[in-house]
Formats: C-alpha cells, structure tokens, sequence
C-alpha cells in the first residue's frame, strides 16, 4: 500500500502542486498592473486545466482528472483550506469586532443586506440559464431556500486576509478609509461564519441538523470561555520569559487539526472548527510569529491548490450549450 501510495499519489500531487504554483505566478505577474488579487490568479491557474482548455486533451485529462490524482490534491487542498482559515481567524481581532465603529458597522450591513436582495435574482438568472430538462442542474424546489442561502453568503462574505493585503499593498491599511474597511469586513466575515453554520447541517437533510447547530454553538462557546481562558496565560507566560520554540508551532497545527474534527464529528464543517481556534488564539509576539512561519507556506503552496480547483471545476462548454444562454 505504501510503495503504490509513493508510486500514484505522491508523483501526481507533486505535479499538480508545482503546476498550479507556477502558472498561479505566471498569472500574477502578468495581471500585477491591473492590480488583480494573488487568488484570482490562483483561479484562472486552475482554468487552464478545465475542461474548456487543457483539460480538453485526452492524455492531460486522464493525468490530472485520474483517480489518484483527484484524490490526492482534494485531501491537499482541504488541509489548506483549513490552515488558511485558521490563519484568517488569527488575522482577526474578535474584541475590534464587538467594539466596531459606527461607520464600519453600517458599511458591513450594507454589504449584506445588499447581497441578499440581488440573491433572489441571480438564483433565478440561474435557473432561466439552465436548460430545465438537464435534471442534474436544476436546483430542486425543497432545497431553493438553501441555494437562495448560498448565493447571498458567497456575494456578502470579504475575504479578510485578502483585503488587508490589498489595503497595505496600496499604502491604505492605516488610514481612516482602510480601517473602516476592514472592520466592514471582519463583521461580514463573522456574518458569514455564523450563517455558514447554520446552513451546511441544513443543506445536507441527515439526521437532525438542529443538534448539528446547537452543539456547534456550544463547542464554540466552550473554547471562548474555558479554551482561551486556559490558552491566553500560557502563551502570554512564555512570550514573556521567551521560553517558546519553533516546534511550538507544531501544538499550534494539532490544535487547528482537534478543533476541525471536533466540529466536522458534529456535523457542520471542519473550516468553522479551524476558523474558531485562530479566533481565540492570543494576540501578540507568538501570535506574530505564528503568522509569519505559517503565512508563506499556506498562501504559497496549500491555497494555490485549493484555489485553483475553483477554475479546474468551471466548465463553459456546458455554460454555453444551455438552450438559454445565449
């Protein structure tokens, strides 16, 4: 098992990270004077891949689409999300979101609200685009009210970590206009986690998706009152008295790990248990240091591959052979 694992798997995720790294580069650096944010060009590295172009050819797609190349970059890009996520909680100030601005707060129902209302239309542009007869597209009419759910969650939530890079790389970060940006975002992101929350142990229809949500709120409100509470002196006691390594970071992933499980096992999502953690960690120099060992490496190389599966899902060739596209 281990011999066909190192002889299938690990060659063909190589592969696949190195290309989507690369072409990721490629991209960014040609689209660097639009000013076009680095998982855009993650993206489109995954379109080359798509159906649509490469993905065309019989010998690319039995490479890339094969069985063990799918399933290995999956568990790849699901690791990366994970850490990505945690690094975007730790990136957040959860006390900056209770004491947000007025003008911050206001921007960021706006940025809901607005969403919400153009979710109605963009389902049913949805619906009209598609060829009514294809029964594997069609949304059907008991899961409408989760599709319509889903629009307004991907169109309302900000990536966080995404605009602060944004806003420092336009010299904008600690001016009045990035700050109230960035506490728009850090409140629909939480907007976005608790209606993420709520909605994936309703989207799957298994078992009872209220006991889902209930015991994710109270593992929730157990690592803000018990977790963090125990973390915060720990942390702070070494940061002090400059004790910590390197290998502490170790501690620090396994955590993400127990977390992700912990909400994965109550059914919601392993993101949120991810996301959860990075929030309660302690600020600080550990916290910073965290950042900058971990940052690098989940934005270089395990986002590119999650990221890019985004394009390497788009297919336009049946986008555009729908009845009504045109």
């Amino acid at each position: 098992m281990a011999d066909d694992i190192m002889i299938k798997h690990v060659p063909l995720l190589c592969l696949q990270i190195a290309y989507d790294i690369l072409v990721s580069r490629l991209f960014y650096f040609v689209l660097k004077p639009l000013h076009v944010p680095l998982i855009i060009a993650q993206v489109l590295a995954g379109f080359t891949l798509s159906p649509s172009l490469l993905g065309n050819f019989e010998w690319v797609f039995s490479l890339f689409y094969s069985q063990y190349g799918i399933l290995a970059v999956e568990t790849f890009a699901n690791l990366g999300i994970m850490y990505y996520v945690f690094l975007s909680g730790l990136e957040m100030n959860s006390d900056t979101i209770l004491r947000s601005r007025k003008k911050g707060t206001s921007i960021a129902i706006a940025g809901i609200v607005t969403p919400m209302l153009f979710g109605v239309g963009f389902l049913a542009l949805q619906q009209k685009l598609i060829d009514k007869n294809d029964v594997f597209a069609q949304t059907p009419k008991e899961n409408q009210g989760e599709a319509y759910l889903f629009w307004c969650l991907a169109l309302s939530v900000t990536g966080f970590p995404v605009l602060a890079r944004i806003l420092a790389n336009l010299k904008l970060l600690y001016t009045k206009l990035g700050k109230d940006a960035l506490t728009a975002a850090m409140l629909t992101d939480a907007y976005g986690w608790v209606m993420f929350t709520l909605l994936i142990p309703y989207s799957t229809r298994g078992g009872k998706p209220y006991l889902s949500v209930i015991s994710t709120l109270m593992f929730i409100v157990f690592c803000f009152a018990v977790v963090r509470p125990i973390l915060t002196p720990i942390i702070e006691h070494r940061t002090s008295t400059n004790t910590w390594r390197k290998s502490h970071l170790l501690d620090v992933l396994t955590g993400v790990f127990i977390c992700s499980y912990i909400t994965d096992s109550l059914g919601t999502h392993p993101i949120v248990g991810a996301f959860v953690f990075g929030l309660i960690f302690p600020h600080g120099k550990f916290a910073d240091v965290v950042l900058e060992l971990s940052a690098d490496f989940v934005s270089g190389i395990l986002c590119p591959v999650y990221f890019a599966g985004f394009g390497f899902r788009l297919n336009l060739p049946f986008l555009l052979k729908q009845k009504n596209a045109g």
